[in-house]
C-alpha cells in the first residue's frame, strides 16, 4: 500500500514592497489626522506651538489645520456657563454645603446661595489660556465672586439685604464682579443671589418685626376707614338738616 502524501499549505508571499507602502500609507494618515483641527459649534480653538508656545490666534468653529505633531490644539468652552454655591448637598458644583457665611452692616451673619452665569471673552481666550489655564473657574470665577459678594453684604443690614435692598445689592455685587472678570478675559453675564438665611433667633426677630409692622398698617388702616365713615354720617347729617323743613 503507498503511503500518504501530506503538502504543507503555502502561506501567502508579502512583498517588503507592499508592506513599505502600508507603512507610508498609514504614516501619511496620521500626520493628516494629527494636521486637522474640529473646533465644534460654542467653542474657540487655542494652538500650543513648541517652538513659539501659545499662538495669540484663536480658532473659530469649523475645521482648520496645523503643523503635525509640532502644534498642539486645545479647546475651551465659550458658551455661557453655570457655577453654583449652595447649601443643599447635590444641587451646586461642590456636592457638600457651597454656600457664603457674610458678615452684615448690623453684625449679623447670613448664608448665602448664589449662582455665576459667564462666559469667557472669545477673542482673548488664548490669554486665558496661556496666563491662567484650563482651570480657571476655580482660580478665578469662584475665589472672585465670593469674595465681592461677601463683600457687598457687609454693606448692608440684615434685613436690607434679605428684602429691602436686595435688588440693588445684587447690582452693585455684579458691578464689582464684572470688572474684575474682564480684567481676567472672563465676561460677567449675571450673579444671582438664589437664597439668604438668617440663624433661627434672627430669622424669629424679624418674622416679629414684619407681624408688628403689619398690625400697624391695619390698625391704621381701620382707623383711617372709621375716620372716613365718621365724616360720611357727619355730611349726611348736615345734607337731611339742611333740607328739613
Amino acid at each position: 500500500m503507498a503511503t500518504p502524501t501530506f503538502q504543507v499549505p503555502q502561506l501567502p508571499q508579502i512583498r517588503l514592497k507592499n508592506v513599505t507602502g502600508i507603512i507610508l500609507a498609514l504614516i501619511v494618515f496620521l500626520i493628516i489626522l494629527d494636521g486637522l483641527v474640529s473646533v465644534p459649534p460654542g467653542s474657540v480653538g487655542i494652538i500650543y506651538d513648541r517652538g513659539r508656545g501659545v499662538l495669540e490666534k484663536e480658532l473659530p468653529e469649523g475645521l482648520h489645520l496645523k503643523i503635525p505633531f509640532w502644534q498642539v490644539s486645545y479647546l475651551m468652552d465659550a458658551r455661557t456657563q453655570e457655577y453654583t454655591m449652595s447649601i443643599s448637598p447635590g444641587e451646586g458644583a461642590v456636592y457638600s454645603d457651597d454656600s457664603m457665611s457674610a458678615p452684615t452692616a448690623d453684625g449679623q451673619t447670613v448664608k448665602v446661595d448664589a449662582t455665576v452665569l459667564f462666559h469667557i471673552n472669545k477673542d482673548k481666550a488664548s490669554n486665558l489660556f496661556q496666563t491662567v489655564g484650563p482651570d480657571y473657574i476655580q482660580k478665578i470665577v469662584r475665589p472672585i465672586a465670593r469674595s465681592q459678594i461677601r463683600a457687598e453684604i457687609a454693606n448692608y443690614s440684615a434685613i436690607d439685604v434679605y428684602a429691602k435692598r436686595r435688588d440693588e445689592a445684587e447690582d452693585q455685587m455684579n458691578e464689582r464682579i464684572k470688572k474684575l472678570y474682564a480684567a481676567k478675559d472672563i465676561v460677567l453675564e449675571r450673579v444671582l443671589l438664589r437664597h439668604i438665611a438668617f440663624s433661627p433667633q434672627y430669622a424669629q426677630v424679624i418674622e416679629e418685626k414684619q407681624v408688628a409692622e403689619q398690625l400697624i398698617q391695619k390698625a391704621e388702616f381701620q382707623r383711617q376707614e372709621a375716620e372716613k365713615r365718621s365724616e360720611e354720617r357727619r355730611v349726611g347729617k348736615e345734607c337731611r338738616s339742611r333740607w328739613s323743613p
